[in-house]
């Protein structure tokens, strides 16, 4: 082992002892080989299934409305599970690096053998933005990029409605409160490119079809779905 590797280690061997990091799902004291989650944990998520069966149905949620070339999710959501768990870190207690963490692992799922073009974070409203400090969208992204090297791309589409949340609503509900509330900013910018839109969670898919609306009414613009975590 090279010196300045032996120092490194050393150096965060006695980091971890004076300040050391906790998982973020168990709160127990992390090992110098983990990161933001123990193995256990990290073991233990309820990770999607990536079979043909399982895209197709999260693929079923856009069929008949909106055109999309295939959905990427790591985790499955549901009510209480370590999938909900996640995403309330990272939205509430602003664990933006373990977003990032996550948004590597999404990277990975990407096929390789797709030209993608770039990636584009699901827009917050401004004033959300504020009141949040972050965009979790932007963060998984950046996560995306470290593992793919795909350019990321914001404010292309904004969002111009500060809707209330859809925690509470029904799923019919829903599709009412997103209508209409993304804007293209640079649709020459996306003319025959396929892009990857990214966001947190996946669950009736209303706020994701607004969004593919507008993108797909550029000529030529494809459109592939990545979430952290989907409802299946």
């Amino acid at each position: 082992m090279r010196i300045a590797n032996k120092l490194q280690l050393i150096s965060s061997s006695v980091l971890n002892l004076i300040y050391p990091k906790h998982c973020e799902i168990c709160t127990i004291d992390l090992t110098l080989n983990e990161d933001f989650l123990c193995l256990g944990c990290k073991y233990d998520l309820p990770y999607i299934n990536q079979s043909k069966h399982t895209l197709e149905t999260l693929e079923k949620l856009f069929w008949g409305r909106v055109q999309v070339e295939t959905v990427i999710a790591l985790l499955n959501y549901q009510k209480g599970n370590q999938g909900q768990t996640i995403l309330h870190q990272l939205k509430y207690h602003k664990k933006i690096k373990l977003a990032s963490h996550f948004g590597e692992m999404i990277g990975e799922l990407i096929p390789h053998t797709d030209k993608i073009d770039y990636l584009i974070p699901v827009p917050l409203h401004p004033k959300k933005k504020r009141i949040r400090g972050f965009n979790q969208s932007t963060v998984i992204s950046n996560g995306i990029h470290i593992t793919t090297q795909i350019p990321i791309k914001e404010n292309v589409i904004i969002r111009n409605t500060f809707n209330t949340s859809q925690t509470h609503f029904s799923k019919f509900d829903r599709w009412d409160n997103v209508k209409s509330i993304f804007t293209v900013t640079k649709p020459d910018l996306l003319e025959n490119k396929h892009i990857v839109l990214v966001d947190d969670v996946l669950t009736t898919g209303a706020t994701i079809e607004a969004c593919v609306q507008e993108l797909t009414k550029i000529e030529g613009c494809k459109v592939t779905i990545a979430v952290l975590a989907a409802r299946v």
